[in-house]
């Protein structure tokens, strides 16, 4: 195991050199990778750092860190698909070494490498680690903040002096959470700080220290929130407060789920460590948590874990990566079993390795099979109308390679002779498969499943423009368009934007198209007859139509 601690340096470089390898070798996804994209795109053209804007209107969803990020990327490496995604491989690399850290502080360099190697290969981290969501680098700051206040409170504990530079560094990170997100990067670690000093009785505090920790958090989001609203008033506030508001009563883009679906997120998303929680079903297992040194983290981290789950229980928008930050916590009690009982798996409970090897088969086949799904679909005449891309046997290779590595991993518990070393044995292969796994599939299936789904924007969207027309999107959305052209889009029947049904109902000398879906068309005869709608093109379910006013001929 020395060996491995002594290339913990190596494993990180290796860790951020897989995130990075194809990272943009395929374009921004629909919607949020998009959203996100034309929104620094913008700032960074602009050069106005304090006013977020998408297609030419005020964006009011998201606070500016990630898009800061974003448009110094595109300074250093050019405005493309991997200056985006940038930002969020530069927070893996972060969470990747804050985990170890907080490891080794808490238990030792063992288990800190265990932790990170558990959390960084964990399906929808690594997923959203590649990609151009915030939810990553918001994440990785509330996991920052937080292991600032357990280890304030650890220090504090103790009665030592320098206790209040980690309630400082916590309330740092913290602020920078806010500026990435919102206030649930705040709310996440002081909620799950205070579950724990309730649950150990435990209610001093000091004065000066929270009042530190106070003054810095506030300085640290008055960066934006003040200086935007001297420079533009309520503006931003008010458009981020109704959307946060949308996102608790509404479900939108039809984003819905039962009340358990980050339940069931959770258990998919920590693929292929999820079964090693269901080993805290043994009381014995239990009794880990209860050493010294890790009963009030692990009190900290299950309260972040229920206290994410209650609220995006509640919230109606379900999405995936909306709870994602409880993968910090869930991949510390996996570490915390895999590296304290991990011989004993070794020797003994193989069945949990069976699982993540028939877990892993299933998913394997799965991917390895889209390429024979996609021409199949192809064939039946799915996609007739559009431009389809060729897949092949070659699409297959990251299922192929998840399969392989899994396999051999799981069969080394099985076959060779027992030992204690279960980085070497399984937890470093399975490592490393994800990673392969995540960087070959962005080379071969991910470029022709999104050019399938999404080029069909681009092509009509470029119609119009070379016709030399103005294009209106009815009751239909794609960010696609917004990021990979510069002219601005009317928009009609979308919450995200201000409505210009008034392009339809007056006079225009000026030449427009539409795109819409297919069944807009009887639609838009039937509630605007001063207008003519000339369909000019179809694509993949979507229609160009060129729009003419009733009096004028065409």
């Amino acid at each position: 195991m020395e060996f491995l601690f002594r290339s913990v340096p190596f494993l990180t470089f290796l860790y951020f050199f897989l995130l990075l390898f194809g990272l943009g070798s395929f374009p921004l996804i629909d919607w949020d990778e998009n959203i996100y994209g034309a929104a620094s795109k913008s700032m960074y053209l602009s050069g106005d750092f304090f006013r977020i804007s998408v297609n030419g209107q005020l964006f009011t969803e998201k606070p500016p860190l990630y898009f800061w990020l974003a448009s110094f990327s595109y300074f250093c490496f050019g405005l493309n698909e991997f200056s985006t995604r940038f930002p969020s491989a530069l927070s893996g690399l972060l969470a990747f070494v804050s985990v170890f850290w907080l490891g080794k502080k808490l238990k030792s360099s063992s288990f800190g490498l265990v932790w990170a190697l558990v959390y960084s290969s964990s399906l929808l981290p690594l997923v959203l680690a590649r990609t151009a969501y915030i939810d990553h680098l918001f994440n990785t700051f509330i996991f920052l903040g937080s292991a600032g206040l357990i280890l304030y409170d650890q220090k504090s504990r103790k009665g030592e002096e320098q206790a209040w530079m980690y309630s400082a560094f916590a309330s740092f990170c913290m602020a920078l959470a806010v500026l990435a997100k919102g206030p649930l990067g705040l709310a996440i670690p002081v909620a799950s700080f205070l579950a724990m000093r309730v649950a150990e009785r435990r209610f001093r505090i000091s004065f000066w220290h929270v009042t530190i920790g106070i003054v810095i958090f506030i300085s640290g989001v008055s960066s934006y929130y003040l200086t935007d609203y001297l420079l533009h008033g309520r503006e931003f506030l008010d458009g981020f407060l109704e959307f946060q508001k949308k996102l608790l009563t509404k479900s939108l883009e039809s984003h819905t789920g039962p009340w358990f679906y980050h339940f069931i997120v959770a258990l998919v998303g920590f693929f292929p460590w999820t079964p090693f929680l269901f080993a805290y079903l043994k009381r014995e297992n239990l009794e880990l948590l209860r050493k010294e040194e890790l009963r009030s983290p692990a009190i900290f981290l299950l309260s972040w874990t229920v206290l994410v789950l209650l609220i995006f229980s509640i919230v109606k928008t379900k999405l995936p990566h909306y709870s994602s930050s409880f993968y910090f916590p869930l991949s510390f009690f996996a570490a915390v079993l895999l590296e304290e009982r991990g011989k004993e798996f070794l020797d003994q409970k193989k069945g949990f390795f069976l699982a993540v090897g028939i877990f892993g088969a299933f998913l394997s086949l799965l991917f390895a099979s889209l390429p024979l799904v996609a021409e199949y679909l192809i064939s039946q005449g799915t996609f007739s109308e559009s431009k389809v891309p060729t897949f092949s046997w070659t699409d297959a290779l990251p299922g192929i390679l998840l399969l392989l590595g899994l396999s051999t991993s799981v069969l080394s518990v099985f076959l060779l002779p027992s030992g204690k070393d279960l980085v070497r044995r399984f937890l470093l292969p399975v490592w490393l498969t994800l990673l392969l796994f995540l960087s070959s599939l962005s080379l071969t299936l991910v470029p022709k499943v999104l050019a399938l789904l999404q080029d069909k924007n681009l092509r009509l969207f470029d119609r119009a423009i070379q016709e030399g027309g103005e294009v209106v999107f009815y009751k239909y959305l794609s960010f696609y368009p917004m990021f990979y052209r510069d002219q601005k889009i009317h928009i009609i029947g979308s919450y995200k934007f201000l409505d210009e049904t008034e392009i339809l109902t007056e006079p225009q000398e000026k030449k427009l198209f539409l795109i819409g879906n297919e069944n807009s068309l009887t639609e838009l005869t039937f509630l605007y007859p001063k207008k003519r709608f000339e369909p000019v093109a179809k694509d993949g379910g979507l229609i160009l139509v060129r729009i003419w006013n009733a009096e004028k001929p065409r």
